[in-house]
């Protein structure tokens, strides 16, 4: 795999986790309003990355299964 691709893709796992890692579940029902938009916002940024992580491994696969 190019060595951009292997870094961007460990660039997209780290984010994922971290933002996951800061995620709060318990939030999710919290009566403070911007305590609970602030974890929402954080959710939906780890979701992101690990949607984006996902397309690039379905992208990647056909390359990596060649070999």
């Amino acid at each position: 795999m190019d060595n951009k691709l292997l870094k961007f893709k460990k660039h997209l796992e780290t984010l994922a986790r971290n933002y996951r890692k800061q995620w709060k579940e318990k939030l999710t029902e919290s009566e403070d309003i911007e305590e609970y938009g602030l974890n929402e916002f954080i959710g939906g940024k780890a979701e992101g990355y690990e949607e984006a992580l996902e397309l690039l491994n379905e992208a990647l696969e056909p390359l990596t299964s060649n070999k």
